[in-house]
């Protein structure tokens, strides 16, 4: 797989949130709708224990959205950061541009250290995904121009 010049930016961003601090096992970064743009993690992803990181986005994506709907609704406005904790472990959100980055910990992690970790790499996050997904945008909207060409839907 090839990777842009954007793409290898944000690769090594969350590659350095991974490695700072232990009790990290995954940062990713989704879209607002939460598809997985790109990921980083200390362990390799096992279909056999049933983790993805497909799933951790798209759950975390609708997670992040409905929490920030229910701020809305609230009068709160929109979130800065959102921490789920569970039994076995933690799972903190921020917006960052269109995206939304998450990084999923062990349960005994420095809590305030990972806010201040993301807080730092947030608005560097954020200047590269605008671009990386305009790019991307500008690609995909050339993609379906051709798809839909007059001289083109013949040869289906």
């Amino acid at each position: 797989m090839s990777y842009s010049e954007d793409e290898l930016r944000l690769k090594k961003i969350l590659t350095l949130i991974i490695n700072s601090t232990p009790g990290l096992k995954y940062a990713l970064i989704t879209d607002d709708t939460g598809i997985t743009i790109l990921s980083q993690a200390k362990f390799k992803f096992s279909e056999n224990n049933g983790i993805s990181v497909e799933k951790i986005g798209a759950i975390g994506g609708a997670v992040f959205v409905a929490g920030e709907e229910q701020g809305h609704i609230l009068g709160y406005g929109s979130i800065d950061l959102q921490i789920t904790e569970y039994l076995e472990g933690m799972i903190f959100s921020m917006k960052v541009d269109k995206g939304v980055l998450c990084i999923v910990s062990d349960k005994n992690v420095q809590i305030g250290f990972i806010i201040s970790i993301m807080k730092k790499w947030a608005p560097k996050i954020s200047s590269i995904l605008i671009r990386y997904l305009q790019a991307d945008q500008g690609e995909l909207s050339k993609e379906m121009k051709e798809l839909f060409r007059s001289d083109s839907i013949g040869m289906l």
